[in-house]
């Protein structure tokens, strides 16, 4: 790191207030959040870092009662206030599902890196190549749920926020003399709408351990049932599942089942301590495994006629060279399924209108529309 960071540690309602009072007198704010979704199984919010006017706090949520936290929501709320993130899509997702925290005056250095072209838009990157900082990333897997944390974990942790002010800065003259500055607050305003929303249960999980869909009859019923248990164990624990018991030794008791205690201790990746504390629980599970819920195959989806297919092959082509045009990744500016959206649209898209509709909205219609419209209307 190119600078030893001392950031305020905040684990006190009084604090917090005290913090989101700085941040509400300053010109903008940064913020990052750190998790444990490596040491958990319900992943939560750890630590929130806030800069502001020179000021570096890292605040412990894990101290305080969530509605403590209201004073500093109320100020990243007002969009009178640019909130600096990076890559913040996830960030967005955990403080909505944690707090129903509303980000507003987002400004997000990784979309703006996007927008440039840079091949490389993790922030250590952009940081070293725009300000010449180097980020030490050796606590990038630490637990940040431990207390206590020890001073070098803080100002590891301080580091996202601190150096984002300038960063923005020197992103945001490249943009504005692009002309693309407007292009950027688009897009940032899409991804402040971003909300969390929990997955069904998906009852062919185990499936996607690697080798899983080989599997046939009573393996694959193994398979289940040891995938099952291992996620009521981790549950039952809070601990991510692989520290139960890793992919690889499911799938091997699955296709090779162990008839007793010294084989199962044979198992690449069980061990003794896991035999001792399961082993029994264990062969009895791959001995009589619940049957594994049957895959159902999903509709097919209408398959695209001739015409259809050279429409999207017309304006995938055209959508490629405005990219390189650009300097842009080419599905930054328009993905394939918005295509394939456009290129199967009935009637067939003739307006700008049509294709904002389709999905084209924004920077991307009016860089796009043209083009794909003539795309279009070549059949």
């Amino acid at each position: 790191m190119s600078e030893v960071l001392k950031p305020l540690w905040i684990d006190t309602p009084g604090g917090v207030r005290e913090a989101a009072d700085r941040c509400a007198v300053a010109s903008r704010v940064a913020v990052d959040t750190e998790a444990d979704s490596m040491h958990s199984y319900f992943h939560k919010v750890c630590l929130i870092q806030v800069s502001a006017n020179g000021h570096h706090m890292v605040i412990d949520p894990l101290a305080v009662e969530p509605g403590d936290l209201r004073p500093l929501w109320e100020v990243v709320s007002d969009p009178a206030v640019p909130v600096l993130m990076h890559g913040a899509d996830y960030d967005i997702r955990i403080l909505d599902r944690d707090y129903g925290v509303r980000i507003a005056g987002l400004q997000d250095t990784q979309i703006m890196a996007q927008l440039l072209g840079e091949e490389k838009t993790g922030l250590a990157a952009l940081l070293e190549k725009e300000l010449g900082v180097l980020l030490d990333k050796k606590y990038q897997r630490a637990d940040w749920g431990r207390r206590p944390l020890h001073t070098a974990q803080l100002a590891y942790a301080a580091a996202d926020t601190a150096h984002l002010g300038d960063l923005v800065e020197r992103l945001r003259t490249r943009l504005v003399s692009l002309g693309r500055w407007e292009w950027a607050v688009q897009d940032f305003r899409k991804l402040e709408n971003v909300r969390h929303s929990t997955a069904d249960p998906d009852p062919l999980l185990f499936e996607r351990i690697k080798g899983g869909r080989g599997l046939r009859g009573t393996a694959r019923d193994r398979l289940f049932s040891l995938h099952r248990w291992r996620d009521q164990q981790a549950r039952s624990r809070d601990i991510p599942p692989f520290k139960v018991l890793g992919n690889k030794p499911l799938l091997a008791m699955a296709e090779t089942p162990p008839s007793d205690l010294e084989e199962l201790g044979e198992v690449v990746g069980v061990g003794p301590r896991a035999v001792r504390r399961w082993g029994r629980d264990l062969l009895r599970l791959i001995d009589r495994p619940r049957r594994a819920p049957e895959r159902v195959r999903p509709p097919r989806p209408p398959t695209p006629d001739a015409s259809e297919r050279r429409r999207l092959k017309r304006m995938l082509a055209a959508r490629d060279v405005k990219a390189e045009e650009l300097g842009i990744q080419a599905g930054l500016l328009c993905s394939r399924g918005v295509a394939e959206a456009v290129s199967s649209r009935k009637p067939l898209c003739a307006t700008v209108r049509d294709l904002a509709a389709a999905g084209v909205e924004g920077w991307r219609l009016e860089v796009l529309g043209e083009d794909f419209l003539k795309a279009i209307a070549e059949d």
